[in-house]
C-alpha cells in the first residue's frame, strides 16, 4: 500500500497538527483529484490551505475568535448588498443638475446581490464563490475608475471601494464549517436587507426640493452613501447590541464602541468631517449601541446571579 506524499498545502498547519493527519489530507486530496479532477483538487487544496492559515491565526470554528467571524456574515451581507443595489438603482437613473456627477463602479456591486441570494438560499458554498467575484470586483475597480474619472472620481469611490473588499474579504475569512445557513440567520439576514435596503431605495430615488440660492430651489436626491452612513447604524443597533452581550469580549466591545463615538469627534476625529451633520447622528448611534450592549449584558448577568442562588 502506497501513501501519498505531503500535499504543499499540508505545510501551512501547525507543526503538531500536520505530524498527526498531513498524510491523511494528502491522501484526501489526491483521491478528490483522481476521482473528481484536477479542478476539483485544486479547490479542496485551497480549502485546506485556509482552514490550515485560519487554525495559524487562532481564526477557526474552535476558538472564539472564528466564531466571531463566522456570526458576521448575517449582517455583513445583507449591509453590503442593500448598499450595491440601491447605486446600481442610482446609477441607472439619469442624475439631477444638484446631484452632481458620481463615478460608478458596477463591477464591485453587482457580485453582492448575488452573494445576498445564494446565502438566503442556504447555498453558502456558491455565496463564498461569489464574495471571491465581489473582492476581485472592488480590486479591478480600483485603477478602473482612475483611468476612467480620474483622480476626483477615485476620491469619490476610495472609501466605498475599500469598505466592500473588507466586507467580502470577511465573508471570504469566515470558517466554512459554521455557514450562516440555520433558519435564524437567514431570517436575520432577510430582515435586515429588508430594513436598510427599502428604505436606501425609496431615499435615494425620491425626488426633493433644495434650496439652491436665494428665492430658488432646485430638484435633488439624496446621496445613497449619506442614507447609507444614517440607516446602517440605526438599523444594526439593536442586534449588534445583543451580539456583543452574548460575546466572552462583549464588555470589551461595547466599551470600545462608546469611547470611540465619543472620541471620532474630537477636532482630529473624521465624523466631524461627514457632510450634513451625518457625523453626529452616526456618532449618537454608535454610542447608542455600546450603552444597549451594557444594558443587556448587565440584565443577564443579574438573571444569572439569582438563578444560582435560588439553586
Amino acid at each position: 500500500m502506497t501513501t501519498s506524499p505531503p500535499h504543499w498545502t499540508t505545510r501551512a498547519y501547525p507543526p503538531a497538527y500536520r505530524r498527526a493527519y498531513a498524510a491523511e489530507i494528502s491522501g484526501h486530496i489526491a483521491r478528490v483529484t483522481s476521482d473528481r479532477g484536477r479542478r476539483a483538487g485544486t479547490l479542496e487544496g485551497a480549502a485546506v490551505l485556509g482552514h490550515a492559515l485560519r487554525m495559524r491565526t487562532g481564526l477557526d470554528s474552535a476558538r472564539p475568535g472564528g466564531r466571531l467571524l463566522a456570526a458576521l456574515p448575517a449582517f455583513v451581507v445583507p449591509v453590503a448588498a442593500s448598499l450595491c443595489l440601491t447605486l446600481l438603482v442610482v446609477w441607472r437613473i439619469p442624475p439631477l443638475p444638484w446631484d452632481g456627477e458620481r463615478a460608478c463602479t458596477p463591477l464591485a456591486y453587482v457580485p453582492w446581490p448575488a452573494v445576498l441570494g445564494c446565502a438566503l438560499a442556504g447555498r453558502w458554498a456558491s455565496a463564498r464563490v461569489a464574495a471571491g467575484a465581489a473582492l476581485l470586483g472592488a480590486v479591478a475597480s480600483w485603477p478602473l475608475v482612475r483611468w476612467t474619472d480620474g483622480a476626483e472620481g477615485l476620491a469619490q469611490n476610495r472609501t466605498t471601494l475599500a469598505g466592500l473588499a473588507l466586507a467580502a474579504l470577511l465573508v471570504l475569512l469566515a470558517p466554512p464549517d459554521l455557514p450562516p445557513v440555520t433558519s435564524r440567520a437567514r431570517r436575520a439576514m432577510a430582515l435586515v436587507a429588508l430594513a436598510l435596503g427599502v428604505p436606501m431605495l425609496v431615499g435615494a430615488v425620491t425626488v426633493f426640493d433644495t434650496v439652491s440660492g436665494p428665492y430658488t430651489t432646485t430638484e435633488a436626491r439624496a446621496d445613497p452613501l449619506l442614507l447609507f452612513v444614517c440607516f446602517t447604524p440605526l438599523v444594526l443597533a439593536v442586534p449588534a447590541a445583543l451580539a456583543m452581550s452574548r460575546t466572552r469580549y462583549g464588555l470589551a466591545l461595547a466599551a470600545l464602541l462608546i469611547a470611540g463615538s465619543v472620541l471620532s469627534f474630537v477636532p482630529v476625529g473624521w465624523l466631524a468631517e461627514v457632510p450634513y451633520a451625518a457625523g453626529g447622528l452616526l456618532a449618537q448611534e454608535v454610542f447608542g449601541t455600546g450603552a444597549l450592549a451594557l444594558v443587556v449584558h448587565a440584565v443577564r448577568d443579574t438573571r444569572e446571579r439569582r438563578r444560582a442562588v435560588r439553586r
